[in-house]
């Protein structure tokens, strides 16, 4: 009776774990609003940016003290969503540096 149940339950709890798993929540505010967070939150200054035509700007902010990174896609309306985030940049070689871009 257990095993019988337990066959048909399986296939039911792992058609719901890919949408336990993707249920993230994005993360987005205006441009301004997340730049000054990752500044001054997580020490995070904008490294590096590239434009994906039709759709925005992906742009790369690192902490150089803390080995952080933030990876944002801002719109051209300047709402700013968080992709990605990690941790792991050598502080030692990593420099940030002002990027100036039409947002």
């Amino acid at each position: 009776m257990k095993k019988s149940l337990l066959l048909i339950l399986l296939p039911l709890i792992l058609a719901a774990l890919p949408r336990a798993y993707g249920a993230e929540v994005r993360a987005c505010l205006d441009r301004s609003v997340m730049v000054d967070t990752l500044i001054t939150e997580y020490g995070e200054q904008l490294a590096e940016v590239r434009e994906i035509k039709g759709t925005g700007l992906l742009e790369f902010h690192v902490s150089a003290k803390e080995g952080t990174w933030t990876a944002l896609l801002t719109n051209g309306a300047g709402v700013s969503c968080v992709l990605a985030v990690g941790e792991g940049i050598d502080p030692a070689e990593t420099e940030a540096s002002p990027v100036g871009y039409p947002i």
